[in-house]
């Protein structure tokens, strides 16, 4: 799918607007969605008819295949080094509502981007341990709760790769909002906001949370 998209290279400035262009609607209430980043559009809007894409960057596009199953594009100039991965998603509820996390997989077993749910995984020969990367994210809210990335795959952008198909994943179902961290951060997630391209999504931190990884011990 995604080399079929027409990526453009480099990204733009940081600080740039990205806003979200509603192409059609699929089934299930979902919709495809393409993400695009110029000035000319506040940053994230939902428009219908944006007309002419000329000086727009592509920053991700999600679908759905044949099967009806989401596909995250994201574009090449955001993820270099980041290895190409496919998504389980799964859905809880806590005090602060309904969650949501994709788990990032980098086996051949499904094309890039494609996202498949826990009962479908259960019955693929891969074991949850073989994971790469997560992210968690309040629905409602739109704020992410939580990013996880493997220690052998950190600084390889696959954190920015992961977030960026949350929000693809995000605008594909029409939830309101637009992820943005609300100032709750482990050191790594502080570390890997500075480099954010939206600084306008990121709250300044409140409290430093404790990092996910299992100790060095377990």
């Amino acid at each position: 799918m995604g080399d079929t998209l027409g990526w453009q290279s480099p990204a733009p400035p940081t600080g740039t607007s990205a806003w979200y262009e509603r192409l059609a609607p699929l089934s299930t209430d979902r919709w495809h969605v393409r993400c695009w980043m110029h000035d000319r559009h506040p940053d994230g809007e939902v428009i219908v008819s944006p007309g002419d894409h000329s000086g727009d960057f592509l920053l991700w596009d999600t679908d759905v295949d044949a099967q009806d199953r989401p596909v995250l594009s994201i574009s090449p100039a955001v993820r270099t080094g980041s290895p190409e991965v496919w998504f389980v998603e799964l859905h809880g509820e806590d005090a602060h509502g309904p969650a949501v996390t994709l788990v990032a997989f980098d086996t051949p077993h499904l094309p890039p981007g494609t996202v498949v749910t826990d009962p479908v995984f259960f019955h693929m020969p891969v074991r949850s341990e073989q994971q790469v990367a997560a992210v968690r994210w309040w629905r409602n809210d739109a704020v992410v709760d939580q990013v996880y990335v493997s220690p052998d795959m950190r600084r390889s952008h696959l954190a920015t790769h992961v977030i960026y198909a949350a929000s693809a994943f995000h605008q594909l179902h029409g939830w309101p909002g637009r992820l943005h961290s609300d100032g709750r951060r482990t050191m790594l997630g502080e570390a890997l906001v500075a480099e954010f391209r939206h600084p306008g999504r990121i709250a300044p931190l409140e409290k430093l949370l404790t990092p996910m990884d299992p100790p060095a011990d377990a």
